[in-house]
C-alpha cells in the first residue's frame, strides 16, 4: 500500500468531507455549509409542558362536576331554562320522607295531611341552623354566606310539603332556594 493512504487512515478524525468529496451543499469557506432548518426539541421540556396542561385542564373542568345524586325514589321535573348548581345543603323530598343531606328529618305523608298553623319542620330547622352556624364559624367573612339550599323534590309530591320545607328554610335563614331539575328538551 502507498504511504499516503495509510497515513490518511491513521490521521485523527476531523472535517475531511469538504476536502475529499465534492458535494454542492458543502461550503469551501466554513465548517459545514448552510444551517439546518430543523431545530432540536428537548423531549423532557415537552413532557413537562404536557403534564402542566393536563393538570390545568383537570382542575378547570373538575369545578363543574356532579354535585347532586338523585335518589331512586325521586323523579325530578323537567325544565328548559336552568343554571348549574353550586355546592349547598341538599333537601330531598320524596313521597315518603324529607331528608337533609341524606338524613331523614320528617315524613312527607304526615306533612301533607297535617293542617297545623306552624309550617316549620322542627328537626329540619334545627339542622339547617347548625349548618349555617358551622359555615359562619369556618368562613368568618360575612359576605361568603349566600343562604343557599338545594331542594330536590319529586314531581308528584304535594305542594303543601314543598311549601312547608321552603318556609322552614326561610325561617332558618336560607333565603336562596334552588330547585334541582332535569334538563328538558327544547321544543321546535
Amino acid at each position: 500500500m502507498e504511504k499516503g493512504k495509510i497515513r490518511g487512515l491513521m490521521s485523527p478524525p476531523g472535517p475531511r468531507l469538504r476536502k475529499f468529496i465534492p458535494l454542492k451543499f458543502v461550503s469551501k469557506h466554513g465548517m459545514g455549509g448552510k444551517k439546518s432548518v430543523y431545530a432540536e426539541l428537548n423531549l423532557t421540556s415537552m413532557v413537562d409542558m404536557l403534564t402542566i396542561l393536563v393538570v390545568f385542564l383537570l382542575m378547570t373542568f373538575s369545578a363543574s362536576g356532579e354535585l347532586l345524586t338523585v335518589s331512586k325514589n325521586i323523579t325530578l321535573p323537567e325544565a328548559i331554562n336552568y343554571r348549574d348548581l353550586e355546592q349547598a345543603p341538599i333537601i330531598a323530598i320524596s313521597r315518603d320522607t324529607v331528608t337533609l343531606n341524606g338524613d331523614p328529618k320528617a315524613d312527607s305523608q304526615e306533612l301533607s295531611k297535617s293542617d297545623t298553623i306552624d309550617w316549620k319542620i322542627p328537626s329540619l330547622h334545627d339542622d339547617l341552623v347548625i349548618l349555617k352556624n358551622n359555615f359562619k364559624l369556618l368562613h368568618p367573612n360575612p359576605e361568603d354566606w349566600k343562604g343557599l339550599v338545594i331542594v330536590q323534590a319529586d314531581k308528584n309530591v304535594d305542594f303543601k310539603v314543598i311549601k312547608k320545607v321552603m318556609y322552614t328554610c326561610a325561617v332558618a335563614g336560607y333565603n336562596n332556594v334552588n330547585f334541582a331539575v332535569q334538563q328538558g328538551r327544547r321544543g321546535g
